[in-house]
């Protein structure tokens, strides 16, 4: 009898033992940490301007990296550049990001991102989650693109946006999350009045403690540099952004640290870049020419009016 009821404690120990060990790991799947079994995700992207079809392959790596390996759809927002050369096509690609901006134009841009999304959708299911990130003109396709799907579809996608042209909160759609980075001193914040009044308020859009807009010290002191996604200002965001995704939807065998990750995109060489540098060196020409003909009014005017300042010498006299 003895022998029975030990055998039947070391069963009954075993059992506690092995739904120890389940609870354990089915809490830590549970928790912030990640889980076993997630939800079915997409993550997909669209770039801004000054963007080739041979451009894009580059970034993507970079952000499935980022995002613990995942594969990564993009939606391409076509360049007028026909060559990283091709600087009239640049100035293009800014009057047509103007006419989002300013008029809400729908183009074929829109009505592709639209589709993808939709797509993307189809693909993880009605309980799955898209994952989209959005950077420059592609933040304001997408707002444009988010007029054009059903609530039910919103809820389903988060937003990532960097640098966007246009903020998107969840007061106007109702996605699943958005989350708006701009570097403190990026040059597109001259035409989003919103984040600007948010970053002189210090007032951040959503509900609770969610906040929507979210401004970053600059890495480089350099506006043109910090704009670019792959840059260290929003680099630094994205790779937050790919451990929360990993910590959420991934299972915690299959999560990856992304250390790595800042050396290897600093090699990764791509055309926005040189438009970028390329923009500041006309800008500051402009500037310089500006002031030059400004001062050359004020000379001619004040020469017009007799106003010139007359200096004459003063005599000093020796004791």
């Amino acid at each position: 009898i003895d022998k029975a009821q030990a055998a039947n404690q070391a069963t009954v120990c075993t059992m506690l033992r092995s739904y120890c060990v389940v609870a354990s790991v089915l809490s830590t799947a549970h928790s912030c940490t990640g889980k076993l079994f997630p939800r079915r995700t997409k993550v997909t992207w669209v770039n801004g301007i000054a963007h080739l079809p041979e451009h894009m392959s580059d970034p993507t790596f970079v952000i499935s990296t980022i995002f613990g390996g995942v594969n990564v759809d993009y939606c391409h927002n076509p360049s007028s550049m026909t060559s990283e050369s091709d600087y009239l096509g640049f100035v293009k690609d800014g009057i047509q990001a103007g006419s989002h901006v300013m008029m809400g134009r729908l183009t074929p841009e829109v009505d592709s991102l639209v589709e993808h999304l939709r797509a993307a959708l189809a693909q993880v299911g009605r309980n799955g989650r898209v994952v989209h990130i959005a950077h420059s003109q592609g933040s304001v396709i997408t707002f444009l693109a988010a007029q054009r799907l059903k609530p039910e579809e919103c809820k389903r996608i988060e937003i990532i946006s960097f640098g966007g042209a246009a903020t998107i909160c969840t007061s106007e759609f109702p996605f699943a999350r958005c989350i708006n980075y701009y570097a403190v001193n990026d040059p597109i914040l001259n035409v989003v009045p919103s984040a600007v009044k948010a970053l002189k308020s210090g007032f951040s859009f959503g509900d609770g403690m969610q906040q929507e807009i979210i401004f970053l010290a600059t890495r480089t002191g350099d506006p043109a540099t910090d704009h670019g996604l792959l840059n260290p200002t929003y680099l630094e965001a994205l790779v937050w952004e790919g451990q929360r995704y990993q910590s959420l939807f991934m299972s915690p065998l299959g999560q990856t640290g992304a250390a790595f990750v800042g050396p290897l995109s600093s090699t990764v060489t791509w055309f926005p870049n040189f438009a970028y540098e390329t923009t500041r060196r006309v800008f500051i020409a402009i500037v310089r020419i500006c002031t030059l003909l400004w001062e050359f009014v004020q000379n001619a005017v004040t020469r017009f009016l007799g106003r010139q300042e007359n200096y004459e010498p003063i005599l000093m006299k020796t004791p």
